[in-house]
């Protein structure tokens, strides 16, 4: 498929999986006339690359990554330049500090809207601080 099917298929911009392309999180082929050309598989990739992006995952992680989770790789194959399963609960680490945080808002807001129903007024007092950056070691 070309990339502009992709791109309607994955709800991304062209631009983006130029880039991720060059960036080789992402292959193509190129045909004769140099457009580039993707498999139906590339719609599944796409949709994990966002997924990671969006919960903090960098372009440089999930390319290192990528023949992990894409079944590329046999067992035993290395990943080159750091052990995967440190990385992996590094990135878990990361990932469950995120969900406290995430928890501890909700909870704020819970209240928060229960107080605003309660008093029937149409603004509360702000929230509290926000909570504190996750450590990223396990």
């Amino acid at each position: 498929m070309r990339i502009g099917e992709l791109a309607n298929l994955t709800g991304s911009s062209v631009r983006a999986l130029r880039h991720y392309d060059r960036m080789g999180v992402l292959s193509s082929a190129r045909q004769d006339n140099g457009y580039r050309t993707f498999t139906p598989e590339d719609v599944g990739r796409m949709r994990l690359i966002r997924m990671f992006l969006s919960v903090g995952f960098t372009l440089d992680e999930i390319r290192q990554y990528a023949p992990c989770w894409q079944g590329d790789l046999k067992p035993g194959d290395p990943v080159p330049g750091v052990v995967a399963a440190d990385f992996y609960r590094r990135k878990l680490a990361e990932i469950d500090g995120q969900l406290r945080d995430l928890h501890v808002i909700r909870d704020r807001l819970t209240a928060q809207l229960s107080d605003l129903e309660r008093s029937g007024t149409t603004c509360a007092a702000p929230l509290p601080e926000a909570p504190h950056e996750p450590d990223p070691r396990p």
